[in-house]
Order: C-alpha cells, then sequence, then structure tokens
C-alpha cells in the first residue's frame, strides 16, 4: 500500500511536470519579434506601407504610360514627357525606401522623412 502511494505521487509529479514545463505552449513573444511599441516595429511598419504606396504608384505609372502611348498628337507629347519625367522620381523614392530598410533604429525617423518626400515627389509626377 505504501509503495504503491509513493508510485502514484511520483507519477502525478512526472506529468504536473510535463504538462507545466511544456516548451511548445509559451505565453512569451519569440526574441526575434519586435515589441509592439519599439522603435523596429515601428520602422516596420513604415517599410510595410511605403512599399504598398510604391505599388500603388507603380500601377498609376503604368496607366500613364499606357495612357501615353493612346493619345495622339500634342496631348501624347505631353503625357510622354509627364511618363519620362516620373522614372528618377520613381528610382529616387525606392532609393529612399532602400535606405529606409537599411537605417539603424537611431537614423530611421530622419530616413522616413526623406522617404516620404521623395514618394510625395513621385506621386506628384504621376497625377
Amino acid at each position: 500500500m505504501f509503495r504503491t502511494s509513493i508510485v502514484c505521487c511520483a507519477l502525478a509529479g512526472i506529468v504536473g511536470l510535463s504538462i507545466g514545463c511544456n516548451p511548445n505552449s509559451s505565453t512569451t513573444k519569440p526574441a526575434s519579434a519586435p515589441a509592439p511599441d519599439s522603435a523596429a516595429a515601428k520602422k516596420e511598419e513604415a517599410i510595410k506601407a511605403m512599399k504598398v504606396k510604391l505599388d500603388e504608384m507603380d500601377k498609376k505609372a503604368t496607366e500613364l504610360k499606357e495612357k501615353a502611348e493612346k493619345a495622339t498628337g500634342e496631348e501624347k507629347v505631353k503625357l510622354e514627357a509627364k511618363w519620362k519625367e516620373t522614372a528618377p522620381k520613381r528610382e529616387a523614392a525606392v532609393k529612399k525606401l532602400e535606405e529606409l530598410k537599411a537605417a539603424t533604429a537611431e537614423k530611421w525617423e530622419a530616413v522616413k522623412t526623406e522617404a516620404e518626400h521623395s514618394f510625395n515627389e513621385f506621386k506628384k509626377a504621376i497625377e
């Protein structure tokens, strides 16, 4: 009887430890994920938002190119000139996006401002 009690207690302890120490049921976030309010998380959000903006502006630039190809006469000349003006501004926006990706935690805010300016210049060119 005494042995049965000891064996039951030992089994209960092992089961309790195995359930309580399950490494897969961790409630903490992985170390690689930045805290929601951290500068790294804000930087990642800004990068994602700028990628979305760039995709949208690329679509508009493509539409502008197609419109220029279909146009005739003076309108065609104006649209082609406008489209050619967008290429260097798009390149500048992409360059600033890359700089933002590479920016350190201390400098990313300043780079973000510069990138937003480049994106706004590109947007003005395609509108």
